[in-house]
């Protein structure tokens, strides 16, 4: 299976129209286990969760930034 045939943007937009489908909730947060198994971005009841990918994204990257900042 050629896995570099898609580009970030399709891959992206093919998970915010899973997430529209809203089989769920239609909010995804991108977080880390809180058991230790790695970071999630997934499909959630929790508060802090958001309607669109890329800002869920984006969230996680500002947060890292702001914990971690560049020197």
């Amino acid at each position: 299976m050629d896995t570099h045939k898609y580009t970030d943007k399709e891959l992206l937009d093919f998970l915010q129209e899973q997430t529209e489908l809203s089989q769920y909730t239609g909010r995804v947060i991108f977080r880390t286990s809180i058991y230790g198994r790695g970071w999630r971005l997934h499909e959630t009841s929790r508060e802090s969760a958001v309607p669109d990918v890329r800002d869920a994204i984006a969230r996680a990257i500002n947060m890292v930034e702001t914990v971690n900042p560049a020197e």
